[in-house]
């Protein structure tokens, strides 16, 4: 019986080989979910959400859960509401846009502060913010958001609250269909 053939370097691999590879696979697989698939932004996470590390590791370990998460009234839109005990006034969330999304056009109450962990969005200027940027917004400011390319992005935000047009979150709708 002829021995199956393997890509590569696989074809004559040592056993020493094999274990590294499988524990880079592993460990592959442990960062590509949360906590530690945002392990880079910890600290900026910690300063925007105004907690200490461990709970930001805590919080993003429930994010985990897909039953933590709630869909918006805007198409292609879930959060995750971030427990925060006697921080300041503004909430704090994660946010998980479908990829090609629209957040339409709406007014911020207060400042807003956005990091985007994943993927890009651009607003209505063209304006694009890309995963590891921080965009800011002022209060009473308005403007729409577009998700850019094929995958999804996910963005952590503080903020006082948003007002949408109901003729954006309609159109919105209208065109996700």
């Amino acid at each position: 019986m002829e021995r199956p053939k393997t890509p590569g370097f696989f074809a004559n691999e040592l056993p020493q080989d094999r274990s590294l590879r499988l524990a880079f696979a592993r460990l592959s697989g442990a960062v590509a979910e949360l906590p530690l698939r945002y392990a880079p932004f910890f600290s900026r996470l910690s300063a925007l959400w105004e907690l200490p590390e461990d709970r930001i590791v805590a919080e993003l370990t429930r994010a985990n859960d897909p039953r933590s998460w709630s869909w918006s009234l805007v198409r292609g839109l879930k959060t995750f509401e971030v427990k925060r005990d006697g921080a300041s006034a503004a909430h704090a969330r994660l946010l998980h846009f479908a990829p090609g999304s629209l957040l339409p056009k709406h007014r911020h109450r207060g400042a807003e502060r956005v990091l985007v962990l994943e993927g890009s969005y651009a607003d209505a200027s063209g304006f694009e913010v890309q995963a590891g940027e921080m965009q800011t917004t002022s209060e009473h400011s308005e403007h729409e958001l577009r998700i850019l390319g094929d995958v999804p992005c996910v963005a952590a935000v503080t903020e006082h609250g948003v007002d949408f047009e109901l003729v954006g979150l309609l159109r919105s709708w209208r065109k996700g269909r």
